[in-house]
């Protein structure tokens, strides 16, 4: 055993990694700075259909540009997906939410 920090709470969580060549559970420091790299480099955008809304527009831009909030949806998909084997939590959840609230939203306002 080494010197190493102690386990973080997610080791208690599931078995402990072999530590053979086999294993996938961690990544080397170079791996782990990579697919930070990578997840930020296929950033995912938010697209909704504005239909002759300027404020929509105007604040899905502003949402897509804004890199803490693109932080905050990669962590939280990183602690569901990577961690927790829950389905997505990041960019590709907001997205379906958003479009299915901007939905309900539009029929709520037709029907009067």
């Amino acid at each position: 055993m080494s010197d190493d920090l102690p386990p973080g709470p997610e080791s208690t969580s599931r078995p402990a990694s072999t530590g053979g060549p086999e294993s996938t559970d961690s990544l080397d420091s170079t791996e782990a700075l990579q697919n930070g790299v990578d997840r930020f480099a296929h950033r995912k955008l938010i697209r909704l259909p504005a239909r002759h809304n300027p404020k929509l527009g105007e604040l899905v831009a502003r949402v897509n540009q804004d890199p803490e909030i693109y932080a905050l949806w990669v962590a939280t998909n990183v602690n569901a997906v990577e961690r927790l084997h829950m389905t997505d939590h990041g960019p590709v959840h907001v997205q379906i939410v958003a479009n299915s609230a901007l939905r309900i939203l539009r029929l709520l306002l037709a029907a009067g």
